[in-house]
């Protein structure tokens, strides 16, 4: 079965006026998550999908705005 966590937040960027672009973004992770059967709109807790152990943790792998710039114009 394959699980889909949804998790609320939002994500803080910044512009720089003088340099004219896109400096940085901080993505903000909120407590509320929703775990739902994928393909379905069936609704489980953590204690359904990880009944003897606590949730694993997985990091949110997010890139900046030059991460980004790099990738579009290597070299």
């Amino acid at each position: 079965m394959k699980i889909n966590k949804t998790t609320t937040g939002f994500v803080i960027q910044t512009w720089d006026t003088d340099l004219r672009k896109w400096t940085g973004q901080e993505f903000v992770a909120g407590d509320q998550c929703e775990y739902e059967q994928a393909g379905t709109f069936q609704t489980l807790t953590p204690a359904e999908i990880w009944p003897n152990s606590p949730e694993p943790y997985l990091p949110f792998l997010m890139r900046q705005p030059n991460e980004i710039a790099r990738e579009q114009h290597p070299g």
